[in-house]
């Protein structure tokens, strides 16, 4: 598959998804219900039959995991420093929004179209260290510095209990344990989890796009400047140097470097939400880096594809 006919339709489908919500009028309570599908049914289905049928070679990819998660966390780690004037919650939730790059939403369709079951894994795998390792890593220093009077292990056990009961993370856990009977998918299943799974990439665009209709306050361009930089420059580079480093296979290479320069996904913006924090940085992130990346992200597809 050629690139644009690989990256064309994955930014086609969001801007639908922009279309259709501002031509319907469609506001934040859409985008709660679109998301609320996706990442309770769609994206868990998609996720637990992949790893269910996956072999264990195809996912005990070290290597990658090094490569693409040590850039992530350093990005995350500079972000954290640069703003240390700022509240430890703040400043996590910045750090999350320059480094939590959308393996899920956008990576899985574009990967797979452009570099294959590779690409697929390796964006299955990205998606469970974003979820898992940063999600987990953020949430933490969000509680340390809200609830600092409460008990550490019983705040490490309520983080703990909330990342595995997150549905991103379970439906891949339980994947593995069903992978560990070595039983076939009965087929009834196997065919309610395809029909699911093939909603996932397509209703994520479109989720998307509806979260980018929605007005959001212009807030600080210098601060919004930098968090985007990190993202769609910064994170990328520090994987190819990692690459340097920690040499891949030409495909697990070039998946990781196309994850890393994905912009940022929805999670930070969940995570403020979810503790009442200010949303404008990480909104206008998300907006923003999102569109610079059909550039970005395009260019970079020419070069790792051809």
């Amino acid at each position: 598959m050629t690139v644009v006919g690989a990256v064309l339709p994955v930014f086609a489908i969001i801007l639908v998804g922009f279309a259709f919500a501002r031509l319907r009028g469609l506001g934040e309570d859409a985008v709660a219900i679109l998301n609320a599908y996706v990442v309770w049914v769609a994206l868990p289905a998609l996720l637990f039959d992949f790893v269910a049928q996956a072999d264990r070679d195809t996912l005990a990819q070290p290597g990658f995991i090094l490569v693409f998660g040590a850039a992530m966390l350093a990005v995350f780690a500079v972000a954290l420093i640069a703003n240390r004037h700022r509240p430890l919650a703040r400043r996590s939730l910045d750090a999350l929004s320059a480094s939590y790059a959308n393996t899920a939403y956008l990576g899985i369709p574009l990967a797979g179209a452009l570099l294959g079951p590779v690409g697929t894994a390796a964006a299955v795998i990205a998606s469970l260290m974003t979820v898992c390792a940063l999600f987990a890593l953020s949430v933490t220093l969000v509680e340390i510095d809200l609830a600092p009077g409460g008990k550490p292990l019983h705040r490490i056990g309520r983080i703990a209990t909330a990342v595995v009961r997150n549905p991103l993370v379970a439906a891949p856990l339980a994947g593995l344990a069903w992978a560990a009977t070595g039983l076939a998918i009965p087929a009834p299943a196997a065919s309610v989890l395809a029909l699911l799974s093939a909603t996932a990439s397509p209703v994520a665009l479109v989720t998307i796009g509806v979260f980018l209709a929605q007005p959001r306050p212009a807030g600080n361009a210098r601060e919004l400047g930098a968090t985007v930089m990190l993202k769609l420059i910064a994170q990328p580079l520090l994987t190819f140097a990692m690459l340097l480093a920690v040499p891949l296979a030409r495909p697990w290479a070039a998946a990781a470097l196309l994850l890393a320069a994905l912009p940022t996904g929805t999670g930070p913006f969940m995570v403020a939400q979810l503790y009442q924090q200010d949303v404008t940085l990480t909104a206008r992130t998300i907006l923003v880096s999102t569109i610079l990346s059909v550039l970005t992200v395009t260019a970079l597809a020419w070069v790792l594809v051809g």
